[in-house]
């Protein structure tokens, strides 16, 4: 193992009389050692922090940056980042906030495993409801209008593998719930929540659930539900909105649920429907299109329905946030830090933002604060957190390095075969009615079959939320119709 030292003197926001000393170690296998050792090729340091670059021993492997603030005492930690470690970069930023007077890194490389997705790794049974306490949970909910429970549900959590948005294997989380007492073979629901802030939100985890998946299973349907990288039981922070993770993490947890499902002698149908609200419709979109672009061997999709998603996140979303007049300041914040890494914006989150967000931002995008807590640190205007010139560049410039990652993300540029019916309310100020606008037209433009867009109708007072509801009743009201 070879072991590269290199001194230099600190940048100009620490203590000038100190030293930071990098130390850089080599691989860690014996099989790794066969390749060229790993080498510092450079420190930068800036008002943005301390930038480390270090040379590639060659294809298949990932890094972690450890820190510590001593060589006699303390132990290594990972280092702060934007996603997790480990990552397929060659290089990593230390943000200014937590540069202590001296500081030691090393960088640790890894052969890179190939995963084994949809491997199912835990389970364990978290609850169970008779019809009673679902009709009282539907009443409060103010769905029992049209929700009607059959059976009665249990929860059942489960964790898999998956590949994060390098292709690198991760564990997340997810959630199967089951009808009791049904009999014959289930059709099979994967169910896509909304935006989630906190990870111990995600349907996966104990004090929470899926109100969507518990009206799916109570009619009979085994519902999956997955949690999103970054949430739940996945480390690391959001992968936000990419839609490439959204679609492996629901094809993996669709195979893991399937497992389980059979582990409990729950016989499945065939059939497979999807459906999902807000980022859930995004997240929909996503899923249906790997489905049928990469894995017709294991599934065909017999119905999509997703709602309310922001399919056209680089179009007209945009648009909507550039408005001065968007109601939510959250979802740009979360969108920001999540591309960040993946696209390689800049080494630092702090890079990009303006003062003084770049200090009371980041540290509350750790996933343990609540949405409330990130509205109140954030402007009227999402847009104002960047830095005036970057901001400026975003505002103006549709080949702004964000924008661009944004209009990666788009969903809807493909022919989908199976039957989609779009439910959205023209009314929904957060995620624009235009998206589903956009999204029928280049399906219909490309031969789609089976497309409909339909308004479900919100109730006062027409916000976002307010479509929730009507969305669900339509989205049951058609799946039972297609059922077998």
């Amino acid at each position: 193992m070879k072991t590269l030292t290199e001194t230099l003197p600190m940048p100009a926001f620490t203590k000038p009389k100190s030293l930071l000393i990098c130390l850089l170690m080599g691989l860690l296998s014996n099989a790794a050692q066969a390749q060229a050792p790993v080498e510092l090729t450079s420190i930068t340091s800036t008002t943005n922090g301390v930038s480390v670059s270090w040379t590639d021993p060659g294809p298949g492997f990932a890094y972690t940056v450890q820190v510590r603030e001593s060589l006699t005492s303390g132990v290594w930690r990972n280092g702060a980042m934007r996603y997790r470690w480990p990552w397929p970069y060659t290089h990593w930023g230390d943000a200014p906030r937590s540069l202590p007077a001296a500081r030691y890194y090393r960088v640790l490389a890894q052969p890179v495993a190939t995963p084994n997705r949809g491997k199912l790794l835990t389970s364990y049974l978290r609850g169970q409801f008779d019809t009673n306490a679902l009709n009282t949970a539907f009443t409060n909910w103010g769905i029992s209008n049209f929700a009607h429970p059959r059976f009665g549900t249990a929860d059942r959590p489960f964790t898999y593998v998956t590949v994060d948005p390098y292709g690198l294997p991760i564990t997340n989380s997810a959630l199967l719930i089951l009808p009791r007492g049904a009999n014959g073979p289930l059709p099979l629901v994967s169910e896509q929540h909304g935006t989630l802030v906190l990870k111990s939100d995600a349907p996966s985890q104990p004090t929470s659930g899926d109100i969507w998946a518990v009206v799916l299973a109570s009619y009979g349907y085994a519902v999956v539900v997955p949690d999103y990288l970054g949430l739940g039981g996945s480390p690391g922070y959001q992968a936000y909105f990419h839609a490439k993770s959204e679609a492996t993490s629901v094809v993996d947890a669709l195979r893991a649920g399937k497992a389980l499902c059979a582990s409990n002698n729950v016989t499945l149908n065939g059939q497979l429907f999807l459906t999902g609200f807000s980022q859930g419709g995004h997240v929909t979109m996503s899923a249906h299109r790997e489905l049928e672009a990469f894995h017709t061997n294991e599934f065909t999709v017999t119905a999509s329905a997703p709602c309310a998603g922001p399919y056209d996140l680089g179009g007209v979303t945009v648009e909507s946030m550039l408005t001065n007049s968007y109601p939510d300041p959250v979802p740009f914040a979360l969108l920001l830090a999540a591309c960040l890494p993946i696209y390689q914006l800049a080494d630092t989150l702090e890079e990009l933002l303006a003062t003084p967000y770049r200090s009371t931002l980041p540290p509350l995008l750790d996933g343990t604060h609540t949405d409330a807590q990130l509205a109140a640190a954030l402007p009227a205007d999402p847009i104002a957190i960047l830095r005036p010139d970057y901001q400026a560049d975003f505002r103006t410039n549709v080949n702004n390095p964000f924008r661009q990652a944004l209009l990666d993300n788009n969903t809807y540029p493909w022919t989908p075969k199976a039957p989609v019916k779009m439910f959205h309310c023209q009314s929904d100020p957060l995620v624009v009615f235009a998206n589903a606008e956009v999204a029928y037209q280049s399906f219909t433009n490309r031969g789609a079959c089976c497309v409909s867009l339909v308004d479900p109708g919100a109730l006062p007072p027409f916000d976002h939320d307010a479509c929730w509801a009507p969305s669900l009743q339509g989205v049951l009201a058609w799946f039972e119709t297609l059922r077998q």
